[in-house]
């Protein structure tokens, strides 16, 4: 089968299709600086807390629209992806991987999936939630005793901007408000740190002239200026993934923890 082959798609619920900007699946691929990032700042934490990148692991990748992580992570590891999402056109525009591609509501728990999973990931996702405790929960609900949650979501409440709202962005995270969303009798938190650094300044150059959403809001918020720009964001990502294992904020945070027996 070819690299560029479409996943089949799976429907599992029959929950209605959620909304989501599509400009921002315009902007999505794996060598934009951000998702180069961002894939950096979790490989080194996924292996600063132990996990395996080369065990047969199956994951759970929810709300992973057109599969881009999904892609990087099952390059970067021996872990077979499940890619989970509610915007068909999403998963149809989706490459095949060696996980399936469902069209599923976590909420249904489909007896099948239940307590089957490794790991979890919830990238960019929460954030887009009023009340992200029902999703959260039903993702537990896959994984094995001991399986692990893997999450990302942008922070600093203070860098809330028109891209933000643009985006569907209920909020930003913290370092402490992020683990608050998981109950301690429920799961450990195994790590928690920022990345993203270098960005804090530009989000905030962001916020200043990004006043109002409006329809290029997502656009002009994320897309590089042009090609000196952007490699000039991958040298800074370079630098600073290079100089720092962890950095004291950032314009992101991750979060590992485990579910409890």
């Amino acid at each position: 089968m070819s690299a560029d082959a479409r996943s089949v798609v799976e429907r599992l619920s029959e929950t209605p299709e959620v909304a989501f900007p599509g400009e921002w699946y315009d902007l999505t691929a794996v060598d934009h600086f951000w998702f180069q990032w961002r894939l950096a700042a979790a490989l080194r934490q996924w292996r600063d807390a132990g996990l395996d990148l080369r065990a047969p692991w199956r994951v759970l990748d929810v709300g992973g629209g057109q599969g881009v992580f999904r892609d990087q992570v099952e390059g970067a590891t021996a872990w077979t992806v499940d890619l989970v999402d509610l915007n068909r056109p999403a998963l149809e525009a989706a490459r095949s991987g060696r996980g399936r591609t469902l069209y599923y509501d976590v909420t249904d728990l489909a007896p099948a999936l239940a307590s089957t999973y490794d790991a979890a990931i919830l990238y960019d996702v929460i954030e887009h939630l009023e009340d992200p405790q029902p999703l959260i929960r039903a993702v537990g609900r896959h994984l094995r005793p001991g399986g692990l949650l893997l999450v990302n979501v942008p922070a600093l409440q203070s860098l809330f901007s028109a891209y933000d709202v643009a985006a569907g962005h209920f909020r930003r995270y913290d370092a402490r408000t992020l683990p608050a969303e998981l109950p301690a009798a429920e799961w450990e938190v195994l790590d928690v740190r920022y990345w993203g650094l270098s960005l804090v300044p530009l989000l905030m150059v962001r916020r200043a002239i990004l006043r109002n959403p409006s329809p290029d809001t997502i656009d002009r918020g994320f897309r590089p200026p042009g090609r000196l720009v952007h490699a000039g964001l991958r040298a800074l990502m370079k630098a600073e993934t290079a100089a720092l294992a962890r950095t004291p904020t950032g314009t992101s945070v991750l979060m590992v923890a485990r579910r409890r027996a």
